[in-house]
């Protein structure tokens, strides 16, 4: 299969205008931040349009006021700002406002299977991976040393 690569912001114009249009989006994932949930090359993301207000634990593809795509997950929502965290980002936090929300993963399809938000594995990784920062750190420790060696 031949691989085309896009410039990000013409490929998110196209992902964007699809979704706007009401259909789901199939994109590959590509970036270490949400792993081990997301696993960086492999795994492939559902996007659809936002039907309600953003909640904690949903993640959404926002852009940053520096023109980046990123998509990680909510773990605090205000009336004007959302602040978002990747899973694999033990200190990290982005704040946005409401307006820099794109898109919503609905899904993620892994090994040919497909993992729907709401499901008892998406629900689980949300509770027992976010709840805990002292435990995020320490599995994120883990995770990097056994599974990405180089």
């Amino acid at each position: 299969m031949a691989v085309k690569v896009w410039d990000n912001h013409l490929f998110f114009t196209e992902v964007l205008a699809r979704v706007a249009e009401g259909h789901s989006v199939r994109i590959r994932a590509s970036g270490r931040s949400m792993m081990p949930f997301i696993r960086d090359g492999k795994d492939e993301l559902i996007l659809a349009q936002m039907q309600e207000k953003p909640l904690v634990g949903h993640i959404l593809l926002v852009r940053m006021d520096d023109g980046r795509y990123i998509i990680h997950r909510v773990v605090k929502v205000d009336a004007e700002t959302i602040t978002l965290r990747g899973d694999g980002n033990p200190y990290g936090y982005e704040t946005v406002k409401h307006t820099q929300v794109l898109a919503r993963v609905t899904g993620i399809v892994r090994g040919g299977k497909f993992i729907r938000e709401g499901s008892w594995q998406w629900n689980a990784f949300d509770l027992l991976w976010t709840s805990n920062p002292f435990m995020r750190r320490v599995f994120l420790f883990i995770y990097k040393r056994l599974f990405l060696k180089r």
